[in-house]
């Protein structure tokens, strides 16, 4: 049992010496690996996955699926949207990707709360994430902020929002099932920075030469979130993170 376990390594090497000139001094073992089909290579072994260090293979796993990046869409934001990026902090993105949003679609990354990324990293997620971040001219609104006046936000829809299709309606940014699925601070964020994947403009081009207030961003996102009822047309709120 022992001489045909080791018969095939041993006949290997006798061909492998042969080719190399029959110089054993300068036979290196590790030539067999060339004669053993199916053998992995290093880099094609297995690695735990907290062994994953690079932001782009670790956005491609665990992010692309909902925040696709232009020219494709995904059902979230997509993470190279310009003014996203240059509103959002790092430390706020950083606690989203941790921790998750509770009652949403977001969930926790971090593997104390059951996600399967280390904080390190959640760091190098951001990091590649914010690689994306291009520079902005003028001031702009702040990443989050109290929501506004709902009445006086339903003018400044019609205003800004109404001329888009599929504004209103089923599937839309108003109906409920949608809100139901996002926070308060996520409407506020499609409000500032669109989804000009799907041709719906940022908070400075919906108008021409006109771009949003700060207090008409507070005002039509609390208009937009009023329209989160439940199944009886009660209202719900939800966690602004």
């Amino acid at each position: 049992m022992i001489r045909s376990r080791l018969f095939p390594a041993a006949l290997l090497f006798v061909v492998a010496t042969a080719l190399t000139g029959c110089d054993a001094d300068k036979f290196d073992l590790g030539m067999l690996d060339n004669w053993m089909p199916g053998k992995p290579k290093p880099a094609d072994q297995w690695q735990p996955a907290s062994a994953i260090t690079d932001g782009a293979t670790l956005y491609a796993q665990n992010c692309l699926g909902c925040h696709a990046i232009a020219p494709h869409t995904g059902p979230a934001l997509a993470m190279d949207n310009p003014l996203y990026l240059a509103v959002i902090p790092r430390e706020v993105l950083t606690n989203v990707i941790t921790n998750g949003v509770p009652g949403k679609q977001m969930p926790a990354f971090i593997e104390s709360k059951g996600g399967g990324l280390t904080a390190k990293q959640i760091d190098n997620l951001v990091t590649y994430i914010l690689g994306n971040k291009k520079p902005i001219d003028g001031p702009l609104p702040p990443y989050s902020a109290p929501l506004g006046n709902p009445a006086a936000g339903e003018a400044v829809f019609t205003t800004y929002f109404a001329s888009f299709p599929g504004m209103t309606g089923p599937g839309s940014i108003t109906d409920p099932a949608f809100l139901g699925l996002v926070s308060d601070q996520y409407l506020r964020s499609i409000v500032i920075a669109g989804r000009p994947e799907l041709g719906f403009p940022d908070y400075r081009s919906r108008v021409a030469g006109k771009a949003m207030t700060d207090q008409e961003i507070a005002d039509v996102t609390a208009w937009i979130a009023s329209h989160r009822t439940n199944e009886f047309g009660q209202p719900l709120t939800s966690p602004n993170p």
